[in-house]
């Protein structure tokens, strides 16, 4: 009798040391930390709903540029409307397309694992198009503007070289002043999904 109950208290004492050396080793796996010197080439394609002139407009971004380290990025970015808006300031059917370019800077003010928030800013100017109905030359460039955006990014890593990041923010123009369109025409909040391949 005291045999086995020795036996089975043994028995209990093993499976008790082996889960806990299990349960210990079960959090050995954590996201690693990106080495905090060195940097990496990034390759970021976006895009989201804003609105121009006041009517819903699909927009394209296409950035490309370095991240020095886990905190701060920065490089060039190309930016376009996707569908055509109407211009509600004129009398007759005619269409509203822009083309920016500039630089971003993103500075990551918060990361725990794959994780992070990031505040990106960017500068640059570009081109309004219009188009009047039955014209068969398409688009014309007929004015120019600065902008800068300001906005929120929530970034998940997917993988090491896989980011997927959603937010919004606020885009600001200056210098529209053709076919009675005005700069607040054009100033928009918007929603933006976003996906970076980081080297």
């Amino acid at each position: 009798m005291k045999k086995k109950i020795i036996t089975s208290i043994l028995m209990a004492l093993t499976l008790a040391v082996s889960s806990h050396a299990k349960l210990q080793g079960s959090d050995d796996y954590q996201p690693k930390e990106e080495a905090s010197s060195g940097w990496s080439a990034l390759l970021g394609i976006s895009g989201g709903n804003s609105l121009i002139a006041r009517d819903g407009t699909i927009f394209m971004n296409i950035r490309i540029g370095i991240a020095l380290n886990p905190y701060i990025s920065f490089g060039a970015y190309q930016s376009s409307i996707m569908s055509n808006v109407k211009n509600p300031k004129v009398r007759h059917s005619q269409m509203i397309d822009y083309h920016a370019f500039g630089v971003f800077a993103e500075p990551v003010v918060f990361r725990n694992g794959i994780f992070s928030i990031s505040l990106p800013v960017s500068i640059g100017g570009g081109e309004v198009d219009f188009m009047d109905k039955g014209d068969e030359d398409g688009f014309k460039a007929e004015d120019g503007f600065f902008t800068a955006d300001f906005s929120a990014q929530f970034n998940f890593r997917v993988t090491k070289l896989f980011e997927v990041s959603i937010g919004g923010g606020y885009r600001l123009f200056a210098g529209i002043e053709e076919n009675n369109l005005k700069n607040k025409d054009f100033r928009t909040p918007f929603g933006e999904l976003r996906f970076t391949f980081k080297e």
